[in-house]
């Protein structure tokens, strides 16, 4: 067992460590050639299949700079070789919507083969973070996209819900278009990757968010309240976030008014839970998001661990190890799996708030069956969700709700290229980071394919996965 410093020294290391791939060991390179494998194809939202069954996929430095037929593609003769063969090649996942509180949620992500970590509603400027809280130092570390919140009236983006929202919109000053524009000039600058549209945004200056993050290549995620999603769809929002914000559009208008008012959905809950999702008004919604560029991320994986719907004990998954309670918020209790979030609810209401869980699910399925695009996002460490491992559960509540195995794969990857404005990640393509999970099982089959990683290529170099879990104590 190693002591507290020697461990932060170790794993500082880890990156450039020789694995172990099948029977050879590969040595550190900046060049490097994985041959054999199956490449698996993610685009299109996982509806194509031009899998490539002998591939070669060149690695120099940090980028991909060759993919495809082994009999197309001549391997030099300096590039360290990985054999694949028999195996099978993704994208590294991408967390749509995490957070990364330590070093050993770094350790947990990579080890689970999660690549790229979109933390959102981070401040920019001193300690910066406001209620995240962000370790911007770790290493090693997946690689760290940062999304900041755009409220209708905080040039700084400050949360307003420490008001009533009624006061709130009647009395505060709203933001110009100038100011808007300014605000997402500087995080551009500043190098964030995306913003989160905020519930006291209204419609004129959703229209201006918009449009200046595509201008400056920046994701926009929407929780709507003072505008309605629709105006979002419509506007190009690139994703909606949560499914127990984004199907309160269900609900009836007064419904809806008194929850952008309050942000509490009460009335607008209960009626979502009513609601039939075979009916018109469903259709009428899905139809809209599925003929839009709008995608939906439903982190469904919070309300099947905070509701119990049939999921497994989180603490079961090996990062899990890394974790502390006290580094989750709500967690699961570790002997049972049993909700701390269901436990504290009266014991006559907990069947209740399970169906309505269940109900709100079926619904993304029917926006499924109608054709809606999604991305994966665990939104951990809500509920108790870990960091890695939860990403793997969300891409089997996916497949739950109706998406194939590949579908949900590219949900992970390839969407996030199609989606949002990132054109460095989500694919193996030239030209994109050479983040890549060569799997033991194969991924069109089974969901559980992403997690039997054989070997984690991030940013280029091999990572010893094994390693980032050794001299780690059990919490």
């Amino acid at each position: 067992m190693l002591d507290s410093s020697k461990r932060s020294l170790w794993l500082a290391t880890v990156l450039v460590l020789a694995v172990a791939v099948g029977n050879s060991a590969v040595p550190p390179a900046k060049q490097v050639a994985i041959v054999g494998g199956t490449l698996v194809d993610v685009t299109n939202r996982g509806h194509s299949s031009n899998d490539i069954t002998d591939s070669v996929v060149l690695i120099e430095g940090r980028k991909i700079v060759a993919a495809g037929p082994a009999s197309e593609i001549k391997v030099p003769s300096d590039f360290a070789r990985i054999d694949a063969r028999g195996k099978f090649l993704v994208p590294g996942l991408i967390d749509g919507f995490g957070a990364l509180r330590n070093q050993d949620f770094a350790n947990a992500y990579l080890y689970d083969g999660v690549t790229t970590v979109y933390v959102g509603s981070i401040l920019p400027g001193g300690g910066g973070d406001g209620e995240v809280k962000l370790l911007r130092s770790a290493s090693p570390s997946p690689r760290l996209f940062l999304g900041a919140p755009m409220t209708g009236y905080s040039e700084a983006g400050a949360d307003p819900s420490d008001k009533p929202m009624t006061s709130h919109r009647l009395h505060d000053r709203r933001l110009s278009n100038e100011q808007l524009v300014a605000r997402i000039d500087t995080l551009a600058q500043q190098g964030y990757r995306g913003v989160t549209i905020s519930y006291d945004v209204w419609p004129d200056q959703v229209d201006v968010i918009v449009a200046e993050a595509k201008r400056l290549g920046l994701a926009t995620i929407g929780e709507l309240g003072f505008t309605s999603y629709p105006y979002g769809i419509r506007a190009g929002i690139n994703v909606l976030l949560r499914n127990d914000q984004y199907q309160m559009e269900l609900a009836p208008a007064a419904a809806k008014l008194a929850f952008a008012d309050s942000q509490q959905a009460g009335a607008a809950y209960h009626f979502v839970c009513r609601l039939d999702p075979a009916s018109a008004q469903v259709a009428d919604y899905g139809d809209q998001i599925a003929k839009s560029d709008t995608a939906l991320m439903p982190t469904l994986v919070l309300q099947a661990t905070a509701d119990s719907l049939d999921v497994p004990n989180p603490w079961n998954a090996p990062s899990s190890a890394l974790i502390k309670t006290t580094d989750l918020d709500t967690p699961v209790d570790k002997a049972t799996g049993v909700s701390g979030y269901l436990a504290k609810a009266p014991a006559d209401r907990r069947e209740a708030v399970r169906k309505c869980a269940q109900h709100i699910e079926d619904l993304d399925a029917r926006f499924y069956q109608l054709g809606a695009k999604f991305l994966a996002g665990s939104i951990s460490p809500s509920y108790g969700i870990m960091p890695g491992s939860g990403l793997h559960e969300e891409l089997s509540l996916l497949h739950r709700i109706g998406l194939s195995p590949r579908e949900a794969v590219a949900a992970a990857t390839s969407n996030y290229a199609d989606v949002y404005p990132w054109k460095d990640v989500g694919r193996i393509e030239p030209g994109r980071m050479a983040d890549i999970l060569i799997l033991d099982d194969d991924p069109r089959v089974t969901t559980s394919a992403s997690d039997h990683i054989n070997t984690l290529i991030f940013d280029g170099s091999v990572v010893d996965r094994n390693g980032l879990l050794e001299g780690i104590k059990q919490n």
